[in-house]
């Protein structure tokens, strides 16, 4: 093959993919004109409507997210606080022995 050559191969289906994508841009291309106006701006509108919804989605995901890394931060804290008051017991009560004997 010489440079600037472009090889085409075969799709499972037989078809190359350059035809391939030529006959899906003419599929679209005779589906746009087989719709009406209001059909397309129905379909805009849905897709408008969709959009929306996924960034409502992403918007509570990123809230929980926000709100399980403080949890989380929350907890550590907790538990440092635990292990530091059990530490805090156990030096308590050996000294407290100590001295009994």
């Amino acid at each position: 093959m010489k440079m600037g050559e472009q090889s085409i191969t075969p799709n499972k289906s037989g078809i190359s993919n350059s035809d391939q994508s030529e006959n899906t841009e003419h599929e679209m291309n005779s589906d746009n004109e087989d719709m009406s106006p209001e059909e397309f701006a129905n379909l805009d509108s849905q897709l408008d409507e969709l959009n929306s919804a996924l960034d409502d989605i992403e918007q509570k995901n990123d809230d929980i997210h926000a709100k399980l890394l403080q949890l989380l931060h929350a907890n550590r804290e907790v538990r440092k606080q635990l292990k530091l008051d059990q530490e805090d017991r156990a030096v308590m009560e050996t000294d407290s022995d100590v001295a009994k004997h």
